[in-house]
């Protein structure tokens, strides 16, 4: 009878919960405030109240968050608000932090923030981190260093999640300290973020004892005001020290907190680690509800992670009940959505495993009835084709499996290939004095060479020439991060921009990947060049018809803090043509093993040098061609070519 209350109780709370969710997306409503914004012409006000629907939604509506989250960015970008710009940054890191799993996305947009908030206390303004925020102490950096640490944490990366967490003021992160004494709300929320950033990097012990705390503080109130995550992440401790039943009491009493106040993900949360604990207790029919649950909450919102772990969960269920086509069904799923991950548009094909698996269950139970008619040393025969046919399939399973991974290995290659061609400027800068031609060829499906042109407001431009470390999917993160760099980079001599870029690509610290780059600044008769680890600049003198080396030594983007970049200058005359390049077609090698190397590059541009950009970057491809004699080419090939017209 107690436990028939106890469920009556907790499914009149769903219930609640799930009015409740349309209570609470009706709080502010879309249609008024969005009737405000076309009632002003103030961009400040119309970013505020973009900021205002973000907040509001960002629980129940992610999708719709991140949009006006976007909308309230180009408003303050129109007015260059950087207390706005900050607080949208801010407002971006949390979401892709905690509710959408974009983790990449994440870091970026809290070092964006990091840089307003500097920019901000420079000016006297007031920091966004008030009395009210859970990190506010001495420090006015402490809640962006908390959300990079806990970015970090989601990313597996300890050391810099460690090394986040020592630079906010140690009583607010000491056990000990009067600040985590106090039992306040503010403390709850504090404890609380720092229990799941110790669970995620593994410090148990600490984890537990802060959510202690947390849940001290959270007991304190009526339940039905109390917070759900701190059972959750109960639930999230008990299953990684292997207490399922534990873990099942927790997540119970967390979904009808979660469900009532409208906090859809930590509800998703709940049914995902109730599923993985009934499947840890062998208890798979109980799993597959929970999973089934999971699905059905899902639809009112995205949790893409989430959705994913839960798929790869019903899959194993599926399996170890035997039922093959099922958990075939839930692995495309999870595959079709981890595609999803690397790409806007959702992969869709037509495969229709299940039925397939179905159809061959169907004929194998008809000829298990057949069986039952034939004698003795016939059955023995059946069996032996039984067990044969089992391993045929088995094999056949197998195959199916290693050609979904190939399969998603191969889409997410395509997507990274499509996002590094997207990061190459579609249309030339245009001038009656310049010719520009461009040519990039990789070597894999994704390049690590980059070039881009940033015109200036004087009609000055800048051209620039990248090769990241290596190719592939991480020299392409490389390139992504140098590009959202460089359009942030507010200084105007370039050799300084190379100082700042260096800065920031060290900041977020990819590893042992690095970049190196140079750039060239074109104005009026005169060129400035300034470069990191590149190969040489080619300036051919139409006056002279002679070409000139110009090597600058520098160490590659990401290395040494502190690194300072040379600027040099040269005349640049009607006729003049400067070629920046990687390494790639002089490294070249041909059949013999001979490389192209650095001299040849500098005689064909005397040979050729008279002639139009395109001309120039036509004959360099032809030369290419021959001297590969067909081997494809094992580093990228890419040249930058600008010719001052007469």
């Amino acid at each position: 009878m107690k436990n028939f209350i106890k469920s009556f109780f907790i499914l009149l709370l769903a219930f609640v919960g799930s009015m409740n969710v349309l209570h609470a997306q009706s709080k502010v409503s879309v249609k008024d405030s969005l009737l405000k914004i076309e009632k002003t012409s103030d961009k400040s006000a119309k970013a505020k109240i973009y900021i205002s629907l973000a907040v509001n939604l960002v629980q129940s509506k992610l999708d719709s968050a991140v949009i006006f989250l976007k909308k309230a960015e180009i408003e303050a970008k129109e007015v260059n608000s950087t207390e706005l710009l900050e607080q949208i940054n801010l407002l971006f890191a949390n979401a892709e932090n905690i509710y959408s799993g974009n983790y990449t996305s994440a870091l970026y947009h809290a070092f964006d923030a990091l840089k307003y908030r500097k920019i901000n206390l420079d000016k006297g303004y007031k920091t966004a981190l008030t009395e009210k925020s859970a990190f506010y102490f001495s420090n006015p950096y402490n809640d962006i260093n908390y959300q990079i640490a806990y970015i970090y944490a989601h990313l597996g990366n300890k050391d810099k999640c460690l090394e986040y967490l020592n630079k906010i003021d140690q009583d607010l992160l000491s056990l000990n300290s009067v600040k985590n004494s106090e039992l306040t709300n503010t403390t709850r929320q504090r404890v609380i973020h720092l229990v799941d950033i110790y669970l995620l990097i593994n410090e148990f012990d600490k984890a537990q004892k802060f959510l202690i705390i947390g849940q001290k503080i959270n007991n304190k109130y009526p339940y039905l005001e109390q917070w759900g995550y701190p059972y959750i992440l109960e639930g999230n401790i008990n299953i990684q020290l292997g207490n399922f039943e534990k873990a099942i009491k927790a997540y119970h009493k967390a979904i009808p907190i979660q469900l009532y106040t409208s906090r859809l993900k930590g509800a998703l949360e709940s049914y995902y680690g109730m599923s993985e604990a009934y499947y840890k207790l062998n208890m798979p029919d109980s799993s597959l509800k929970y999973g089934n649950l999971f699905n059905e909450l899902s639809k009112k919102y995205s949790y893409t992670l989430g959705a994913l772990n839960n798929y790869k969960l019903l899959s194993k269920v599926y399996r170890s009940l035997g039922q093959d086509s099922q958990a075939f069904l839930y692995l495309k799923k999870a595959n079709d959505l981890r595609d999803s991950l690397y790409s806007e548009k959702q992969v869709n094909q037509a495969q229709n495993y299940a039925l397939v698996e179905q159809d061959k269950n169907d004929a194998l139970d008809e000829q298990k009835e057949k069986t039952k008619l034939l004698i003795g040393g016939i059955c023995v025969l059946f069996v032996l084709a039984i067990f044969v046919l089992l391993m045929v399939q088995s094999s056949a399973q197998k195959r199916k499996f290693a050609k979904i991974e190939e399969t998603r290995k191969t889409k997410e290659l395509e997507a990274a290939q499509k996002m590094q061609i997207g990061f190459l400027p579609k249309i030339l800068p245009k001038s009656n004095d310049i010719e520009i031609a461009t040519f990039i060829r990789s070597s894999t499906e994704v390049g690590g060479d980059y070039y881009d042109f940033i015109v200036q407001p004087d009609n000055t431009i800048l051209s620039i020439c990248g090769d990241a470390t290596g190719h592939g999917v991480a020299s392409g993160m490389m390139v992504s991060v140098t590009k959202a760099s460089l359009i942030s980079i507010t200084e105007t001599k370039i050799n300084l921009i190379l100082k700042k870029l260096n800065q920031v690509i060290r900041k977020i610290d990819l590893g042992t990947l690095r970049m190196s780059l140079n750039i060239i600044e074109i104005k009026d008769d005169k060129i400035r060049m300034t470069s990191a680890a590149m190969p040489p600049i080619f300036l051919y003198k139409a006056a002279t018809k002679n070409v000139e080396e110009i090597l600058q030594t520098n160490l590659p983007l990401g290395g040494l803090g502190n690194e300072d970049f040379d600027l040099i200058e040269r005349d640049f005359e009607p006729g003049d043509v400067v070629i920046q390049l990687s390494d790639g077609l002089p490294e070249a090698p041909n059949l013999a093993g001979e490389m192209y190397d650095y001299d040849r590059v500098k005689c064909h541009l005397e040979a050729i040098g008279s002639k139009s950009a395109d001309e120039i970057k036509n004959s360099f491809i032809l030369e290419a061609d021959k001297w590969l004699e067909g081997l494809h080419n094992p580093d990228d090939i890419t040249f930058v070519i600008i010719k001052k017209n007469k």
